[in-house]
């Protein structure tokens, strides 16, 4: 009887326990990577031995190798993906304010060559206001629209220069000048204007008119006195004033002009000057009369009368000098003001 222990089946052998740590293990890795699935796969152990780490371990995930820098916890990407409009905020910062900075000498010049720069100069405001208020894309583009309208009008003004250079480059080759540097400052100042560097255009511009002064200055003395005339007469009209005599006159006046008879035309224009400046006080009393009863209507109509009268007081005062061309064009910008309130 007391041989029958030794038939009992014995424990399982060792193998079979192995075989099931292993699957113990790798089932827990697996666990894991459901809890964690944004951590990088971990790379297939080369030994079974390697990997037979305690169970307490198995959740450790390996660093992230130095070859994947982009790999990184889901924490770290919300990170940098908020920090990512601070730096882009500075550098358009940064860039409003370079294209400020340019847009200053730019207007500087423009006014001083007199071009217009109300419309440029509103935009530059309305950048300003659209910068305070941190809306930098909106305050970017306000900036480079006022320049594009500036360049535009100083393109426009480069272009009547060089056409009016030119004409009067071929008078001085009339008159048997040396016109050989004046041509090269030409040359330059279209050189200038299509890379866009008005500053140096302008300059070029200076030149050629010094180079001819000593050949035309006569010339560009009786034209000027010539293109005033015409603009009175054209500003007279406008208040219905007599201007068929000195138009009779202007006509002679251009003929002298044209065949560089200058004493002749000087005679011309001063004729036709003395004519209307005995047609418009007469008129001009009757519409200033007519203006201060424009005033009062539009007092009642409550509109802002202030630019107003300024403009009729200046243009009063400028009659009683005599000086009846600026006189008219103040009235009629007083009268264009005026038809905007009715």
């Amino acid at each position: 009887m007391k041989a029958e222990p030794p038939t009992k089946p014995r424990p399982a052998p060792a193998p079979p326990k192995v075989e099931e740590g292993k699957k113990g293990f790798f089932g827990m890795f697996k666990k894991s990577k459901k809890e964690e699935p944004s951590e990088p796969k971990p790379s297939k152990p080369s030994k079974p031995a390697e990997t037979a780490k305690p169970a307490a371990q198995a959740p450790t995930v390996p660093a992230p190798s130095p070859k994947t820098p982009t790999e990184s916890k889901p924490a770290e990407t919300r990170f940098v993906r908020e920090e990512l409009p601070h730096p882009a905020g500075k550098d358009k910062g940064k860039e409003l304010a370079r294209m400020v900075a340019e847009m200053k000498p730019l207007l500087a010049l423009a006014r001083e060559k007199e071009v217009e720069i109300g419309e440029s100069k509103g935009l530059i405001d309305e950048a300003a206001v659209a910068g305070r208020e941190r809306q930098l894309d909106r305050a970017i583009d306000l900036v480079q629209r006022s320049k594009n309208v500036l360049m535009s009008k100083i393109d426009a003004q480069l272009a009547e220069d060089i056409s009016k250079l030119n004409e009067e480059v071929n008078v001085a080759r009339g008159f048997g000048g040396d016109i050989s540097r004046a041509a090269t400052y030409l040359k330059e100042i279209e050189r200038a204007r299509s890379a866009g560097d008005a500053e140096a255009a302008y300059v070029y511009v200076d030149k050629v008119r010094s180079e001819m002064l000593p050949i035309t200055g006569r010339y560009n003395e009786s034209k000027k006195k010539y293109a005033a005339m015409k603009e009175l007469i054209a500003n007279a009209e406008v208040f219905i004033v007599d201007t068929r005599e000195a138009r009779s006159l202007m006509v002679d006046a251009s003929k002298a002009l044209d065949i560089r008879d200058f004493d002749k035309l000087d005679i011309q224009v001063k004729a036709a000057q003395d004519r209307l400046y005995k047609a418009i006080p007469p008129r001009m009393n009757e519409e200033m009369r007519k203006a201060k009863d424009d005033l009062l209507e539009a007092k009642m109509k409550n509109v802002n009368i202030t630019p107003l009268i300024t403009i009729l007081k200046s243009a009063t005062s400028l009659m009683k000098a005599g000086d009846y061309s600026q006189a008219l064009k103040e009235m009629r910008e007083f009268r264009e003001l005026i038809k905007k309130t009715t």
